[in-house]
């Protein structure tokens, strides 16, 4: 099965631009194009009849393409830069629907209400390559101009010396300026395929196949993870998951390590920096990003737009994570202990409950750089805490390096 699996995994599939058709959203727009440059200018066309009727009193713009409606807070270029990702997501999806298609892959089963929604986007697309640092507000253009740094480079697969990433804080080398092309695109997050269904964006379109394999409910998840138990479909997939295990990242701050780029910037930006560049149109409010931006701005609704759905409860909330903290603490139903204390054998039937009990009966305390503490499922059902973490060599080496720098400052 596994060999079956690799087989699947290691298909090349060829996706020419004359494959791709993009069905332009915006409101009731339906035109078709099959030409890349076509459709940036006709979604230009759009962007620029919104901005240019726009009042000074309209706090941002609201995003017309159908199934998105999200309100761009910042300036136009920040409007610009969403609404184009829009484009290179409807170039991703066509990419992906013409691999289901060449394939015979399943087709996703997942509820397509999110197939026009995208992630949450940089400040700035800004290229890092050195003495660039080109900005763009289209990533279609901007992924081309940075992959177009790969030409400095001669063809082939041994280049005498490498071809040597030049973006800031990286000199790695690349035997061939394919390779180079790939490891660009670890900084600056570009993804090559997304499902046509639910909309989600991959990496590689070797994740994009394991995401399709993952809807077959008919596959058995023979591959069990040592660590959390989590049982997968295939060997690869397993792989994959346990690779979220190792933490590959320190911190240069502290001692919190985490196996994610993503997670480490997410730790620096809340625990080490004070910075604020989310300003709310109508307090004094700032956020550190646009989701908690997103989360302030319901406290400024009149509207109590989320109604708990259990009969005869009449609760009303503004924010929909009031309404979940309610349904937990009045009708949420925990009939079994299945939080376990390593310690004394204690149970308790929250996290949060378990979680006091450590701290003020075994003084346990967070894990460095860390505001909670993990729990792992066990072969009979019930969560105890992870007291294990898994380091890369290098971070082992730096934080060992890091303890005996410490040590000998202290002995003198």
């Amino acid at each position: 099965m596994a060999d079956t699996q690799k087989k699947k995994a290691s298909i090349r599939v060829d996706v020419a631009d004359s494959e791709l058709v993009y069905d332009c959203e915006w409101g009731d727009c339906d035109e078709q194009f099959t030409d890349i440059p076509d459709f940036l200018r006709h979604i230009g066309i759009h962007i620029w009849n919104l901005v240019s009727t726009a009042t000074s009193e309209e706090k941002g713009f609201s995003c017309g393409w159908r199934d998105c409606g999200t309100q761009i807070l910042g300036d136009k270029h920040d409007f610009n830069r969403h609404v184009y990702f829009h484009a290179f997501h409807v170039k991703l999806k066509c990419v992906g629907a013409v691999v289901i298609k060449k394939t015979r892959y399943p087709v996703c089963t997942i509820d397509g209400q999110s197939r026009n929604w995208i992630p949450e986007l940089p400040e700035s697309l800004q290229c890092g390559w050195t003495a660039c640092g080109a900005v763009c507000d289209n990533p279609v253009i901007f992924y081309n101009h940075v992959a177009n740094h790969c030409e400095e480079f001669p063809n082939g697969n041994n280049i005498k010396g490498g071809c040597q990433c030049r973006w800031t804080d990286c000199d790695t080398r690349f035997k061939s300026k394919h390779k180079l092309r790939e490891h660009l695109r670890s900084h600056t997050q570009e993804k090559v395929v997304a499902c046509p269904t639910c909309g989600g964006l991959f990496a590689s379109r070797t994740k994009f196949f394991d995401h399709l394999t993952r809807q077959k409910e008919t596959v058995v998840r023979c591959y069990q993870c040592s660590h959390c138990n989590k049982r997968f479909a295939t060997e690869r997939i397993l792989r994959d998951h346990m690779r979220h295990h190792v933490n590959h990242y320190k911190c240069p701050f502290c001692d919190m390590t985490c196996p994610a780029p993503s997670g480490l910037r997410t730790h620096i930006r809340y625990r080490h920096t004070m910075e604020k560049p989310y300003k709310c149109a109508h307090c004094e409010h700032c956020a550190k990003s646009g989701a908690d931006l997103r989360r302030h701005l319901e406290s400024h609704s009149k509207d109590c737009l989320f109604q708990c759905h259990i009969d005869k409860c009449r609760y009303k909330a503004r924010s929909y994570t009031s309404l979940t903290n309610h349904y937990k603490k009045e009708h949420q139903i925990l009939d079994t202990a299945r939080y376990f204390c390593h310690v004394c054998e204690k149970r308790f039937t929250r996290g949060n409950q378990l979680t006091k009990h450590l701290k003020k009966q075994h003084k346990f305390k967070w894990p460095p750089g860390h505001s909670r503490f993990r729990y792992k499922v066990h072969e009979d059902g019930t969560l105890r805490l992870q007291t294990i973490r898994y380091e890369s060599i290098e971070v082992s080496d730096e934080i060992m390096d890091s303890e005996s720098m410490q040590d000998d400052s202290h002995e003198v």
